[in-house]
């Protein structure tokens, strides 16, 4: 029974410990508390081994060269890799949402409509700028955006997501409705039928096409190859960067592709935007860690065509950054002054602590001294009154029954001294008055034992001759 109250103990104050120790990380050294929490997550959950997730549009987007290269350096410097999914780009933020797709991760742009709206789509880093290229045969007699009429390829997207950013600018200047007095909107929507934009231009089943990329996406290469393609400026792009929230106004500069390196002819105002690499809260904080150290390494950016810095990559347009994230763009960081000013309130309560703990020591240990000379005291006062009264005593069964008395009583103070209730002077002090007790019945008893062993006294029982002599003589003479 002792040894289980004894487990009982230790359990309740390793849980204690437990306890404390983990209130003080979170305290002094959040980042630590999540990795811990983090980690044993992981581990509980059995995600270890599994393959994530990312979400990355089409196959011939930018976006998808970003996860190509990213798996191959993630593979070198963390042993894995992710597995990249081909989906429509608008409805990334609702894959991600979406348990039944298992999605991790994915790329969003800055003008993501539903990504702010809703929890759980946390940021990673801002990757590159993206811009709005709007493309249209050489002959057509579109100069600005304005301008478009026909069938207008706006990029590709399910019934049940959101808009394009293409899509919103031609509903911005309102050309997919019918202006009054007019019975059809200057442009009609459509989506790409053939698989390859070269292809459905040269068929005819769009006049113009509007797709958001890198400057150096080799989607963006192969159309202008031929140089039988042109780009339409968005002239009042800054007004229009007011209108939609994530974008920014830019210039897609002069030279950059077709023949010679001639298209565009000079730089072409329009809509500029940010990749944006997002994730589920609960994708491991080592992954992130993983993820972060690729994109921030000088190769990946080179082989991206970009210069990417973490001043630049945590600004993920207003979304709260996953805690990993938060805690790798903060690693360098110095200590503030509310991090001092938490060790020093905690050592400050430590150190209260520690005083009261020597206060209650002390006083527990002058209160144990003198419950121990109370009880000495009164264990004493027994004794000498045991011991007047044996002295005083006349009776033998009497004496014998107060020796009993007080052999009980010491036999109670060693008890108790092996309790520890009285020390070794006090129970040497009961033990000498104990002796004192037993010395006076030994005299008690031998002063009763001293008369039967002396021999009587002899009485003079004859009367002296002399005197019976005297007598007769004194007696009168008979006549």
């Amino acid at each position: 029974m002792r040894g289980w109250r004894a487990l009982g103990v230790a359990a309740a104050v390793l849980a204690a410990s437990v306890l404390i120790i983990a209130a003080l990380l979170e305290f002094l050294a959040p980042d630590l508390a999540y990795q811990l929490k983090d980690r044993s997550a992981e581990v509980l959950s059995g995600n270890r081994g599994r393959k994530f997730r990312i979400a990355l549009g089409s196959r011939t987007g930018s976006s998808y060269r970003v996860g190509t290269i990213l798996n191959r350096y993630l593979l070198s410097k963390a042993g894995y890799e992710l597995e990249l999914v081909s989906t429509a780009s608008p409805g990334n933020t609702g894959a991600l949402l979406d348990p039944t797709q298992r999605i991790d991760l994915a790329t969003i742009n800055s003008a993501d409509e539903e990504a702010p709206k809703v929890d759980g789509v946390l940021g990673l880093a801002a990757l590159e700028t993206q811009y709005f290229f709007v493309i249209v045969p050489n002959e057509s007699p579109a100069k600005e955006f304005r301008e478009l009429a026909g069938a207008v390829n706006p990029g590709v997207r399910g019934p049940d997501q959101p808009p394009t950013l293409g899509e919103r600018v031609l509903d911005y200047y309102g050309l997919t409705t019918a202006a009054p007095g007019t019975s059809a909107a200057p442009v009609t929507v459509v989506r790409p039928v053939l698989g390859n934009n070269v292809a459905d231009f040269e068929a005819g089943n769009m006049a113009a096409a509007t797709r958001t990329q890198f400057l150096y996406g080799d989607l963006i290469e192969r159309i202008f190859a031929q140089g039988r393609y042109r780009l339409v400026p968005v002239r009042d792009h800054e007004a229009l960067a007011r209108a939609i929230p994530g974008t920014r106004a830019g210039f897609i500069p002069a030279g950059l592709y077709g023949p010679g390196r001639r298209i565009p002819a000079e730089p072409v105002p329009t809509l500029t935007l940010t990749l944006l690499l997002v994730a589920r809260g609960d994708l491991p904080g080592r992954v992130v860690h993983d993820i972060l150290e690729v994109v921030y390494d000088p190769r990946f950016a080179r082989d991206l065509q970009s210069d990417l810095t973490e001043d630049w990559g945590r600004k993920v347009a207003g979304l709260p950054l996953h805690p990993a994230a938060d805690i790798y763009y903060h690693r360098n960081d110095l200590v503030t002054s509310d991090r001092l000013g938490r060790v020093s309130f905690v050592a400050s309560g430590i150190a209260a602590i520690a005083a009261a703990i020597q206060f209650l020591a002390r006083y527990r240990r002058n209160e144990r001294v003198r419950h121990r000379r109370r009880l000495l005291g009164s264990e004493l006062s027994r004794l000498q009154e045991i011991r007047h009264r044996i002295d005083e005593s006349t009776d033998q069964a009497e004496a014998q029954a107060l020796i009993r008395e007080a052999d009980d009583l010491l036999s109670r103070a060693e008890h108790d001294a092996a309790a520890e209730l009285l020390d070794a002077s006090a129970i040497a002090s009961l033990r000498s008055v104990h002796a004192g007790c037993w010395s006076a019945f030994g005299l008690r008893a031998s002063a009763r034992q001293a008369p039967q062993d002396r021999p009587p006294a002899r009485e003079a029982l004859v009367e002296s001759p002399t005197v019976e002599t005297g007598s007769a003589a004194r007696e009168p003479a008979s006549p």
